[in-house]
C-alpha cells in the first residue's frame, strides 16, 4: 500500500528515519498488475480490487465501494493517473448497499481528468438484460474475478488480458426464455460467477456456436463432421481436454446441464483422439 500512496505522490516524513529501505513508486500499470496479483497468491482471501487490461488496451479497475475498499479503490486510480499512457476506466462495484465511492474521492479522481468513472448497479444491469440477450456486464466480470482471479483461457491457458472474455455456460438467451422464473432471479443467474469461465476470443466463439462442448465430468470436446483442417486446429490450439477440477463445482454442472439439454453428446469427440 504504500508504495501505491507513493505513485499517488504522496511525500513520506522521516522515511529514511523509520524504513529500513526506500519506498519506490510504481513506474508502469503493469507493475500494479503483477503487485495485485502477488498479494492474492500470498493472500487468496484478499480480493478487493482488480487491475487489468480491457480489449481496446486500457486500464481497467475493478473497485469496491465500500468499507475499507473504497480507500484502495480510490488510492489505486489516483496512483494509476499518475503513471498511465493509455485511458483508464474505473468501474465502480457496490456492496453493503453502496454503489459509489464517496463524493470527496471522486471529486480527487476526476480532478486529475485521467479515470473515467463508470457506475454499476442493479437497475443498469437490469435493463441492459431485458433489451439484450448477451450481457456485457461490470458484475458479472467482476464476479468471475472473485471465483477464477486473474483473466486466463481455460481451454488454452492464454492470459492476454485483452483477448480474454467472459463467457456464460448457460447463456443469457436461454436464461431469459424461463417462464418460472422472475426477472430478477434471470438476473441473478446471468451474473452469477458459477455461471462463468474466462475464455479467449476463439475458443469463447466456439462454445457459443457449440463447435466445441464441456461435458459434465469437465471434458472439452469437440464437434464431429467438421473438416479435418478446422479439426486439426481446433486440437491444437485447445491444450486444456478437461477443466481443472476446482472449476466444476455443483452450481457449475447445475449451469452446464442447462446449456447441453439440446447439444447431444454423441456428435462430439474427444480432443486427444
Amino acid at each position: 500500500m504504500y508504495r501505491l500512496i507513493k505513485t499517488a505522490g504522496v511525500n513520506f516524513l522521516n522515511e529514511n528515519d523509520y524504513l529500513s529501505q526506500p519506498i519506490m513508486p510504481f513506474t508502469t500499470p503493469e507493475d500494479i498488475i503483477v503487485y495485485k496479483d502477488r498479494l492474492r497468491s500470498w493472500n487468496p482471501g484478499n480480493r478487493s480490487s482488480y487491475v487489468t487490461r480491457g480489449a481496446n488496451n486500457n486500464i481497467q479497475i475493478f473497485g469496491k465501494t465500500y468499507g475499507a475498499n473504497k480507500y484502495e479503490t480510490t488510492i489505486l486510480c489516483l496512483a494509476i493517473s499518475e503513471i498511465a499512457s493509455t485511458e483508464v476506466e474505473l468501474y465502480e462495484i457496490g456492496e453493503g448497499g453502496l454503489t459509489k465511492l464517496p463524493q470527496k474521492s471522486k471529486e480527487a479522481i476526476e480532478s486529475l481528468g485521467v479515470v473515467q468513472i463508470l457506475t454499476s448497479n442493479r437497475t443498469i444491469e437490469r435493463n441492459y438484460f431485458e433489451e439484450n440477450d448477451s450481457l456485457r456486464s461490470v458484475e458479472f466480470i467482476y464476479n468471475l474475478f472473485e471465483k477464477l482471479g486473474d483473466r486466463k483461457c481455460a481451454f488454452c491457458e492464454c492470459d492476454i488480458p485483452q483477448i480474454i472474455q467472459g463467457a456464460h455456460i448457460w447463456p443469457v438467451a436461454d436464461i431469459k426464455k424461463e417462464n418460472d422464473l422472475t426477472q430478477d432471479e434471470k438476473l441473478d443467474l446471468a451474473l452469477d460467477g458459477e455461471n462463468g469461465l474466462w475464455l479467449c476470443h476463439n475458443h469463447h466463439k466456439l462454445l457459443d456456436i457449440n463447435i466445441l462442448r464441456i461435458s459434465e465430468d469437465g471434458s472439452i470436446k469437440y464437434r464431429t463432421g467438421i473438416n479435418e483442417t478446422a479439426s486439426n486446429f481446433i486440437r491444437d490450439i485447445t491444450i486444456n481436454n478437461r477443466l481443472q477440477n476446482e472449476l466444476i463445482t455443483d452450481k457449475f454442472v447445475k449451469y452446464l446441464s442447462k446449456r447441453n439439454v439440446n447439444i447431444k453428446e454423441e456428435l462430439y469427440s474427444e480432443l486427444s483422439c
